[in-house]
């Protein structure tokens, strides 16, 4: 009978979450503090002033908790997967701030 580190320990669930969890947190975020606006309009002012790239910077630091848990649980594919999103966030960071926000560089 497995136990639930052994379900989790799968790269793509860990990709899966990596991938998801700056999301959740974003979402969270603009639930607390900016909930009065909609959600697109607040994404298109963080575009406008230039700040899109540093918040998924902040959001994607969660996966560093993602990335602990998984190796204090000793879970290898797991923390790969979560380490592949991140590569991949990193790629997203680049994008924004080279094509959407070429005027703070």
């Amino acid at each position: 009978m497995m136990n639930w580190t052994e379900k989790l320990d799968s790269f793509w669930k860990g990709l899966v979450i990596g991938l998801a969890f700056p999301v959740v947190i974003y979402f969270i975020y603009w639930l607390f503090f900016h909930h009065q606006i909609p959600l697109t309009f607040h994404i298109q002012r963080m575009i406008q002033f230039s700040m899109l790239s540093n918040l998924i910077k902040i959001c994607g630091i969660g996966n560093l908790l993602l990335f602990y848990f998984g190796i204090s649980k000793k879970l290898d594919n797991f923390s790969k997967g979560i380490i592949l999103s991140v590569l991949i966030y990193a790629a997203l960071v680049a994008y924004v701030m080279y094509y959407l926000e070429p005027n703070v560089i």
